[in-house]
């Protein structure tokens, strides 16, 4: 008798109270809260009156925790002390508002990064870029007992990893159990810069790695209902025994963040085929 897999589940990042209560109707089972507007600047800190809102569905939540977005000039995720501070603050005010519950699977969303750069004896310079562990770990710290998720900043690093070795500091072999030891439970990645469907065979890598940490790979980036399905079965995803995510904003179209209902409801639709992982040979 075959064993009991999970269900491969809908996660969307909302910018909005309005578009939360739609995708709840639609069918999506988790959200990122962001700020309303935020989309264009990759989704930041909401306020708590913003979160005070959603909390009512009763669905779990991940508060994004991103005091900016990108910067006009260099790589993104590098933030100041100030910004560091901030980000601490803003996690302590929501986990002692009472707004999240643990039982329900909310959370926290967030990632930090250093970087250096690197001229080689050819003149070029390279950047690298690797897990800020300590600052990391003390915002994971400050979360608990909520969970805590590293988002796209781990798509820095595999994009500027390269051909590093597995233990060097700039890889994200390294990355993936320097994500472990912060605490976090999960990571939300595309396999690098980009769409996910443009890098499969690197997510079916990290995919591959994270199973033996417990570490839970939620799938994001350009996720639409024209390719979850092979998404789904190229990373044999639901052949857990646990419920999984992809991760998809399911925008009508930018800058608009209003929600695409067909998008919605087309994902969701694929996700509960029977038949998904008819091409999947299983982990």
């Amino acid at each position: 008798m075959p064993g009991i897999t999970g269900k491969v589940c809908l996660e969307m990042p909302i910018f909005g109270t309005s578009a939360a209560e739609q995708a709840v109707r639609w069918g999506a089972l988790r959200f990122e809260v962001n700020a309303p507007g935020s989309y264009s600047a990759g989704g930041l800190t909401p306020s708590l009156a913003d979160l005070r809102i959603v909390t009512e569905l009763g669905v779990p939540l991940r508060v994004m925790i991103r005091p900016r977005g990108p910067p006009s000039e260099g790589r993104d995720f590098i933030y100041s002390e100030e910004e560091f501070s901030q980000m601490e603050r803003d996690i302590l005010q929501f986990r002692k508002s009472g707004l999240l519950e643990k039982e329900r699977g909310d959370g926290f969303v967030f990632g930090i990064l250093e970087e250096n750069t690197d001229t080689q004896e050819t003149g070029a310079t390279t950047q690298r870029c690797w897990v800020d562990v300590q600052r990391c770990a003390r915002l994971v710290k400050a979360a608990r007992p909520f969970t805590s998720v590293f988002h796209r900043a781990f798509d820095e690093i595999v994009s500027s990893s390269g051909g590093c070795e597995d233990e060097d500091p700039g890889s994200w072999n390294k990355a993936l159990k320097d994500v472990t030891s912060c605490g976090f439970s999960a990571i939300l990645t595309s396999g690098g810069l980009g769409k996910a469907i443009q890098n499969v065979e690197t997510l079916q890598n990290i995919c591959r790695e994270a199973d033996p940490l417990c570490m839970e790979i939620i799938v994001g980036g350009g996720v639409r209902k024209i390719n979850v399905s092979e998404l789904v079965e190229k990373l044999n995803l639901g052949t857990e025994p646990w419920d999984v995510f992809v991760h998809s904003a399911c925008l009508s179209g930018q800058p608009s963040e209003e929600v695409d209902q067909d998008e919605v409801q087309g994902i969701v639709s694929q996700l509960q085929q029977p038949d998904r992982y008819s091409l999947s040979s299983g982990r």
